[in-house]
């Protein structure tokens, strides 16, 4: 339980400057690495709900892209401002890989308050990740 909100308290510090992910519902599905490992829907508040293989993964995806640039892409996805990406965070979103960007998307689109946008903020991330890969 303890590891599950530390990547919480971590991936939305450095996604969305405070806001806290606590227990995500959807199933979702990443790379072939990841196919197996689905979220299951939680009995209460903080339960562990994602595979441990996940949480050192999420993790991983979480330090790439750093405590400053994690919030402009936050921004940009979820808020729908059109922040300018610097040359730096752009950088450092390839460096973390299309699959980090594609999995912390999802993640952030099956809490609730975000899941009846998803597409769009699905759209949005596409944006975000053509404008730093070309």
């Amino acid at each position: 339980m303890a590891s599950f909100n530390k990547v919480s308290i971590i991936a939305f510090f450095v996604l969305a400057s405070g806001v806290f992910l606590s227990s995500p519902t959807q199933a979702f599905r990443t790379s072939e690495q990841y196919s197996g490992l689905a979220l299951e829907p939680s009995s209460g508040f903080g339960e562990d709900i994602i595979p441990i293989e996940l949480h050192h993964y999420l993790d991983e995806c979480v330090k790439k892209i750093g405590t400053e640039c994690g919030p402009i892409f936050f921004t940009r996805i979820f808020i729908g401002k059109k922040n300018e990406i610097p040359v730096s965070c752009c950088k450092k979103l390839v460096d973390m890989g299309e699959e980090c960007h594609d999995t912390l998307t999802r993640i952030v689109c099956s809490r609730p308050e975000f899941s009846a946008d998803a597409t769009l903020y699905e759209e949005r991330a596409v944006e975000a990740w053509n404008i730093c890969a070309n």
